[in-house]
């Protein structure tokens, strides 16, 4: 009972709150006359105007505030960023200044060692040219040598050719070589192929004390089998020395004798 007595004034009282809603809408739409309308309407509505104008004011400071906060955002943006750039811009200028140091620096150890290089070459170049100085003085002292000794030599012939043409006018080279020919024969056995008219040309070499020094019969020019020839080159050692000329100027060092034996049948 109790209960539903709870829930029944539960009731009442939403029911009262319902009319009491209502009544007040019906008042605030009902035209009341304008007597009485003009009376009770001035209040409200100028609590309306000065709430939308501080609305409207409060609304321009914060968008005022606003704009203020983005100027300084956007100014402070502008500012970081130009410290940005001046930043990127003076690290930029000091890897340049670093970059061309470093270039200098390497033209400098270029230059350096191209110095180096050229100097050495210009060095060798003087040293070569020493060498080539010395060489070429040592040639030419070598050719004057060689044409002095030439010359002299030339001279030394002609004063042996002329001394030798006055040793045969005086007869001297004829009794030279038959002197020659004489021991040369007197040394020689001759082969049992030995024949009468035998004649054969021999070269000799001999030192100015008359020793012989070699030996060679031509066999082109001679008429004796190789037994012949051997026996006369036997027969020429065994005659060394040699007898000496009666003049000096008759003297030769490669001697051609032609060996014709007369002691043959």
């Amino acid at each position: 009972m109790i209960a539903m007595l709870g829930q029944h004034s539960g009731s009442v009282w939403w029911s009262v709150a319902l009319h009491f809603a209502a009544f007040a809408a019906i008042t605030l739409t009902f035209r009341w006359p304008l007597s009485t309308r003009v009376a009770a309407v001035p209040a409200p509505i100028q609590g309306v105007l000065v709430d939308q104008a501080a609305l409207q004011k409060e609304q321009q400071r914060r968008d005022q505030e606003t704009q203020r906060k983005q100027r300084e955002d956007r100014q402070k943006r502008e500012a970081a960023e130009q410290q940005q750039r001046e930043k990127d811009a003076a690290d930029k200028r000091e890897r340049d200044r670093l970059v061309a140091e470093q270039r200098q620096r390497e033209q400098a150890e270029r230059d350096k060692v191209e110095a180096a290089k050229k100097q050495k070459a210009e060095q060798e170049a003087r040293e070569q040219q020493v060498r080539d100085d010395a060489a070429r003085k040592k040639k030419e002292a070598a050719t004057a040598k060689q044409k002095a000794q030439a010359e002299a030599d030339l001279r030394a012939e002609i004063a042996a050719e002329n001394a030798r043409s006055e040793a045969e006018r005086a007869g001297v080279v004829d009794d030279y070589s038959r002197a020659i020919q004489g021991k040369i024969e007197q040394n020689w056995s001759p082969p049992l192929s030995a024949k009468k008219g035998l004649e054969c040309v021999v070269n000799v070499v001999q030192l100015p004390t008359g020793d012989v020094y070699d030996v060679k019969v031509d066999p082109r020019q001679c008429n004796g089998d190789e037994a012949v020839q051997r026996s006369i080159e036997a027969a020429v050692k065994k005659a060394s020395p040699l007898p000496k000329p009666s003049s000096q100027a008759a003297f030769e060092r490669n001697l051609i004798v032609t060996f014709k034996p007369t002691n043959l049948n």
